[in-house]
């Protein structure tokens, strides 16, 4: 806060293998679409705005020891019709279509924050132990580990509008840049989207802030990129300001993580956001998502005459994910606290990791930022080694300020 000449800028280099860059949604989804169209059309079919609502998992007989893999999964598909001719909404209903139902093999489930699969398992978990007593559920041929979406409330809400930016040629454009304003009021992040200074940024507020509205004075969102961001204000032409000022902020995701498992019976599967949801802050969130699909696209590749063992992809999944996706959560959950928490569970061991971690580091690890850069280290592995790197600052710590007391003591005998 307060730093707002070019010259004030502070630069933190980091040792990334990767080069970080930003891709707008909008612009993935449209790759992939171009790449389905053109190497899958054959066997993909795209479909826009269908709902869809598992009728049956196909649990029917399933039992632990994969002996039978059940029936296939029963969806009903429904078509949903705009509420709205003006295209400004994306709301829709399925009241007055007539549904279709379809069957599969094999369903993977990556309906993002709508959920509506990972709501439904959740469902089908709570009737399934309503129907069996405890001696059935634990010991029974049909026994399963339960599935829940455990949802937190979100105590540190922020919206965000984004802005298009060109940074000159003299500034660097391999950096990410952030700003906070002075009295906290809003924040600007700024990352690469490509090597020619063209940056995807995002004014993030409160939900109650009059910029964060849709309609906004351009003129006060103006004065206030003057007063708190100028060295950016003046890289923004007053069309992009009216652009921005115009539209309404979106709004950020609630953490939440589903498990322990990620799999329904042997025939369905979920990934991406509708199991584990983070605040895109730190690039986890799509990032994920795609790693999900690599994974579970390993395991089905590695499986021999996959058309008849298929049912063994999904509790692998749950193998390899399910912690991960718990970890990550967590993890990033403990980066968004507000106030004093934020500071005792995110700066405070930034400032610890970093000191230790130069002075010692082979003992201790690298800020959370630096583990993530990694790779081959998963999250729950992250997760471990923050712990006991905590552990071992404390005891440190607590070794030196009990030297410092008992040297104290001494010298005042």
């Amino acid at each position: 806060p307060g730093k707002m000449k070019e010259e004030d800028a502070r630069i933190t280099m980091s040792n990334k293998e990767v080069t970080s860059r930003v891709l707008a949604r909008d612009k993935l989804v449209g790759v992939l679409k171009q790449v389905i169209e053109t190497r899958y059309k054959d066997v993909i079919e795209l479909k826009y705005g269908y709902q869809v609502d598992p009728i049956s998992f196909g649990n029917e007989d399933v039992t632990s020891d994969g002996e039978e893999s059940g029936p296939p999964v029963q969806l009903q598909v429904s078509q949903c019709t705009p509420l709205s001719s003006d295209g400004d909404t994306e709301e829709c209903s399925i009241e007055n279509n007539q549904p279709s139902k379809v069957t599969t093999q094999f369903l993977i489930a990556a309906d993002g924050a709508a959920r509506g699969i990972a709501n439904a398992m959740e469902t089908a978990d709570e009737e399934y132990r309503k129907q069996r007593n405890i001696f059935q559920r634990l010991f029974g041929k049909s026994k399963q580990l339960p599935f829940r979406v455990t949802r937190y409330d979100d105590d540190n809400q922020r919206v965000y509008k984004s802005i298009p930016i060109k940074f000159p040629d003299h500034w660097a454009h391999d950096l990410n840049y952030s700003a906070r304003s002075v009295n906290s009021r809003g924040t600007f992040e700024a990352l690469p989207s490509d090597a020619n200074g063209n940056y995807c940024a995002l004014l993030l507020l409160r939900p109650d802030d009059v910029l964060a509205s849709a309609n906004c004075d351009p003129k006060v969102l103006r004065e206030y990129f003057d007063l708190q961001f100028p060295q950016f204000s003046k890289l923004l032409g007053d069309d992009v300001m009216e652009d921005v000022a115009k539209k309404g902020a979106s709004t950020l995701p609630s953490f939440r993580f589903a498990g322990p498992r990620h799999h329904e019976g042997k025939r369905t599967v979920i990934l991406g956001d509708c199991v584990h949801t983070v605040k895109p802050y730190f690039g986890l969130g799509a990032n994920t998502a795609l790693e999900d699909v690599k994974i579970l696209s390993q395991i089905i590749e590695s499986i021999p005459d996959l058309e008849k063992n298929i049912d063994q992809a999904p509790l692998e999944f749950t193998k390899q994910r399910a912690a991960d996706s718990r970890a990550l959560v967590k993890i990033s959950r403990g980066m968004d606290r507000p106030g004093k928490i934020g500071t005792m569970r995110f700066v405070l061991p930034l400032i610890l990791d970093s000191m230790f971690n130069k002075i010692m580091p082979k003992a201790f690890g690298p800020s959370m930022f630096g583990m993530f850069q990694k790779q081959g280290v998963t999250f729950t592995q992250i997760q471990k080694k923050k712990r006991l790197d905590r552990l071992m600052q404390s005891v440190v710590i607590a070794t030196i300020l009990s030297s410092i007391g008992m040297g104290f003591g001494y010298s005042t005998k």
